[in-house]
């Protein structure tokens, strides 16, 4: 059995679980997200913008199990987690919609990381008010490599001004 791929703290940082969970934004989001991965990756890259909001980070930790893990405890959380690592890796099952997803904001800096990333599950990156242009490169290195994701990948661009050539969540 090969060793699981670990969160990819090159391409991005957790995001903060502190704060409360907005139902509304948590159910449009994973909505989106969602949408074109299941039952069939249909579209593995999928890009929007949204508005900043207090509670994104808070929402982004209920996609990717934070709360989940907090909820349960050191030994119960670790029986979820290899539960999932079993059906991910060892039976060959893809992600499917409840799953935990890794979720992250980018890491500003050099686009090598995006260049090499390849999603070990579905993925949701954000990115916090970026100038056009790295954004735009940033879609450009992503988007190249997207034929090749097994795992959908979201990226979110949080900016307050809506953002061109973009759907605005």
């Amino acid at each position: 059995m090969r060793l699981p791929r670990r969160f990819d703290e090159t391409l991005m940082h957790a995001p903060d679980a502190r704060g409360a969970v907005d139902a509304a934004l948590l159910a449009a989001l994973q909505a989106w997200c969602e949408g074109g991965a299941f039952p069939v990756l249909a579209e593995p890259l999928r890009v929007a913008s949204i508005a900043p909001h207090a509670d994104l980070d808070a929402a982004a930790c209920v996609l990717d199990g934070s709360h989940d893990l907090a909820r349960l405890g050191r030994w119960r959380g670790l029986w979820w987690r290899l539960q999932i690592l079993w059906r991910e890796h060892v039976t060959g099952h893809c992600t499917q919609p409840g799953d935990p997803w890794d979720c992250g904001w980018w890491r500003d800096g050099p686009l090598g990381p995006a260049e090499a990333f390849q999603p070990r599950r579905a993925t949701l990156l954000m990115l916090r008010e970026p100038a056009p242009a790295v954004a735009a490169a940033l879609m450009a290195t992503l988007r190249a490599r997207s034929p090749a994701y097994a795992r959908p990948l979201r990226l979110l661009v949080v900016s307050a001004a809506p953002v061109a050539g973009m759907a605005r969540l």
